[in-house]
């Protein structure tokens, strides 16, 4: 018997305050279906692990108790802000409550909430889901696109920077007004309007930037990144960013054509053998596991 894993991104949207009388503080993120984690398991005497990020997930599985084969086909890129590491740490979780028949808490993380059932995800700091929504379109030219460009990280980057970023992005959240909410993103969903979801999601993002700058750690862009950013905006992005908790960029588009036209704008300029250019839609399903 084996275990075949397909697990998504998740892209790390901003802090925002809950619309509740309690005004509690939340994570807002977003489930990518691309990049992926894909990965099979099966029973062994000893854990081993092959494949990408395989050093890290060996860590991962060998502290839940793992004692199986593990071959990762396919693993989310370090260091680009789409929960990289998390996801991995979720999918060996998952093996171990599947092969064990164990359940986990309701309480989760908001990487394990997107591995759990994705979508775009409220998730509030004591680990509950506050709000949830689906984004899907039935008609290739109304889907609402992220085109990610994912640069070569440094040589130096540290093993946990996104996780780092992380803990900045939530150490500046006292900078953040008591009004900044998500309700306008929740809002445009159910009136499928990208140009407000679009707007909200600038909104929440340049708070959040602006956040991490009162509290001494500003976003540095390279210049090309800021290059990119720029030619993004130019070529049709209704919004474009540097994700909060890492190195990669993406911007938002309507429509199929429309991303087709910004990859090969950017593929052209960056040249094939540049930064990683690549285009997913919100995954409303979380992890998909075949046994």
């Amino acid at each position: 018997m084996q275990i075949e894993m397909t697990v998504p991104s998740c892209l790390h949207l901003g802090h925002v305050h809950a619309n509740s009388p309690d005004n509690a503080m939340c994570e807002l993120g977003i489930t990518l279906q691309h990049p992926q984690i894909q990965l099979v398991a099966r029973p062994a005497t000893t854990l081993t692990v092959s494949g990408a990020r395989a050093e890290l997930a060996y860590q991962q599985a060998q502290a839940v108790g793992l004692v199986e084969n593990i071959e990762i086909e396919t693993a989310i890129p370090a260091h680009m802000g789409l929960g990289s590491d998390d996801m991995l740490g979720a999918s060996m979780k998952r093996v171990y409550t599947t092969w064990h028949n164990s359940h986990t808490s309701f309480r989760m993380t908001l990487p394990q909430q997107a591995f759990a059932q994705g979508g775009l995800l409220l998730n509030d700091d004591d680990g509950l889901l506050q709000s949830r929504a689906a984004i899907a379109h039935s008609r290739e030219d109304e889907s609402w696109v992220f085109v990610l460009v994912l640069p070569k990280e440094p040589d130096d980057i540290a093993d946990n920077f996104e996780a780092q970023q992380q803990r900045l992005l939530r150490k500046s959240t006292q900078h953040l007004s008591r009004s900044l909410t998500a309700q306008a993103v929740f809002d445009a969903i159910q009136r499928d309007d990208f140009g407000g979801f679009a707007t909200a999601l600038a909104d929440i993002h340049t708070a959040n930037e602006a956040a991490l700058a009162a509290s001494g750690n500003s976003i540095t862009l390279t210049h090309e990144a800021s290059d990119i950013l720029t030619f993004m905006r130019a070529n049709g992005a209704a919004l474009a960013h540097q994700t909060l908790t890492g190195l990669g960029l993406y911007g938002l588009v309507k429509g199929g054509p429309a991303s087709r036209n910004l990859r090969a704008a950017l593929t052209q300029r960056l040249s094939y053998f540049g930064p990683l250019v690549m285009a997913t839609i919100c995954d409303n399903e979380g992890a998909r596991i075949k046994r």
